[in-house]
């Protein structure tokens, strides 16, 4: 897929990050595109900025909240009767050392944010992404949370939990979706972010180009990690 003119597309964390660059890229290119985020002042700027790009429109969401899938489900359902992607892109990450350092609360805090969200996003939205073309559903990962990283390192045992988990619910959504809708995960690389730090070695721009080159990928490729185009170990 090129052609991102007229496609729907929903983006957790919009306003910030590899979010607000991948909305960039689709707006200019014709896509209608709802985005949330979890800080309202920074939103409002957001929000502005993208709406002179095309069609966008905000939605005050914090995916720790129990209830931020199914108000954010109801509101893509108010304004679309179909939808062409999901990318489910939002996430928390606190460092710490170790397990012993992040205590018993942290998993239990971030793992909603990090990977029930996104399964309540499939769950309530996949008629809608039946009912759109060549439909698909990004979950933006981290190179932190593959397998061998997991192996190399025991820092932010938290974050890189959960995005492994993360890896896991895309196989099995994407077994269960074949055919149907496209699932995959990508890998936008260490960025300048509000999570990756400003030692990092890339730019949010370049999180962005990365999801534009997955969600061009060809349709039938699905249950897959990605680095851009670039097919990675889970």
């Amino acid at each position: 897929m090129t052609n991102f003119k007229g496609k729907r597309i929903l983006i957790t964390g919009a306003s910030r990050g590899v979010g607000f660059e991948a909305s960039k890229l689709f707006l200019k290119a014709g896509a209608h595109v709802i985005g949330t985020g979890r800080d309202e002042t920074r939103l409002k700027a957001t929000t502005a900025t993208l709406q002179q790009l095309g069609d966008f429109t905000s939605l005050l969401a914090d995916f720790d909240d129990a209830q931020a899938p199914a108000a954010v489900a109801q509101a893509v359902r108010a304004q679309w009767d179909s939808l062409d992607m999901l990318l489910n892109n939002a996430a928390v990450q606190t460092y710490k050392e170790n397990w012993m350092e992040e205590g018993l609360q942290l998993l239990n805090d971030q793992w909603r944010c990090n990977v029930f969200a996104q399964h309540e996003l499939i769950f309530r939205l996949q008629d809608l992404l039946k009912a759109g073309s060549e439909p698909r559903i990004v979950n933006v990962s981290s190179g932190a949370g593959s397998l061998q990283a997991l192996k190399e390192s025991p820092d932010m045992p938290t974050y890189r939990l959960t995005k492994y988990a993360l890896g896991g619910m895309t196989i099995l959504w994407a077994g269960l979706l074949k055919g149907q809708v496209a699932v995959n995960a990508l890998d936008p690389g260490w960025l300048k972010t509000d999570l990756g730090g400003p030692g990092a070695p890339g730019e949010p721009s370049d999180g962005g180009e990365r999801m534009w080159e997955i969600c061009s990928l060809d349709w039938n490729e699905t249950g897959k990690f990605w680095h851009g185009n670039q097919e990675i170990d889970f």
